[in-house]
């Protein structure tokens, strides 16, 4: 049986997706679930001016946080597909068909942010949206994956081994750029450090923020803090709970228009 048999699949760009739910393996569908919820969901926030009181001493891992949502490369014998942690799989897109270059015959499990570029700007989760919907029409050649986490290789449990060597291997085995990257990862010592990162990913190169894995195994998102001053006109939810989206009215007369669609989708 390979990768993509007995699903329902609709078209989707240049390739294919099947809806929520449709991961056939229940031991893979529990197991990305889980890694959302225990692992990418229960990332702790810092702001920039908590750096000093938030890092402790020793050495991190910096990389740059990108404005997506945390999907799954699945590679297994010359096939892949990206799932979701809600079991949706798209399959046969630039972004996949890059990795058959890359792993061959190999089976990896990877865990990622799944984003949508092209556009002068950084990328934003909902630039990812637009390029996903449409059915047939998705544009499906913006879709990138920047892995950031090893699950498995050839059945074994990496969630097993050190931060450090994960990401080491990221760093060996997928290229810096492409539709099938890792992100960036760097080892900086102390609070110091982890300023100097954040002024150079987020103030000079406009990334949305930076994750850090601590020396002592925490891992936090810093982010610059905005303040809006507006009321709440609509929201959506998430599907287990809280809020993804808002819709403000903003009063603020320095701004140029007058809604913001801001994501608080976790990723």
């Amino acid at each position: 049986m390979t990768l993509h048999e007995h699903l329902q699949w609709k078209l989707f760009g240049t390739g294919f997706v099947a809806s929520a739910g449709s991961v056939p393996d229940k031991k893979l569908a529990a197991r990305i679930s889980a890694y959302k919820t225990q692992v990418a969901g229960r990332y702790r926030s810092v702001t920039p001016d908590h750096i000093s009181i938030s890092i402790p001493p020793g050495e991190h891992i910096v990389s740059p946080k990108i404005d997506g949502e945390t999907w799954f490369l699945q590679a297994s014998k010359g096939e892949s597909r990206l799932l979701s942690a809600t079991g949706k799989v798209i399959r046969d897109i630039p972004a996949t068909a890059e990795v058959g270059h890359i792993f061959g015959q190999r089976n990896i499990l990877l865990a990622g942010e799944l984003y949508a570029k092209g556009l002068p700007t950084r990328p934003r989760v909902h630039d990812l949206h637009a390029a996903m919907g449409g059915g047939k029409d998705a544009k499906t050649d913006r879709l990138h994956f920047a892995a950031f986490d090893v699950l498995e290789i050839e059945g074994d449990d990496w969630q097993r081994q050190p931060f450090s060597e994960r990401s080491r291997w990221l760093m060996e085995s997928l290229p810096a750029k492409g539709r099938c990257h890792t992100v960036p990862f760097e080892i900086v010592s102390g609070p110091q450090g982890v300023l100097d990162a954040y002024q150079r990913h987020v103030i000079q190169e406009g990334n949305e923020g930076i994750v850090v894995h601590t020396s002592a195994g925490e891992i936090l998102k810093i982010k610059p803090e905005i303040t809006i001053d507006a009321a709440v006109v609509g929201f959506t939810e998430r599907v287990h709970g809280g809020v993804a989206e808002l819709l403000l009215d903003r009063k603020s007369t320095r701004l140029n228009s007058s809604h913001t669609d801001i994501s608080r989708m976790p990723s």
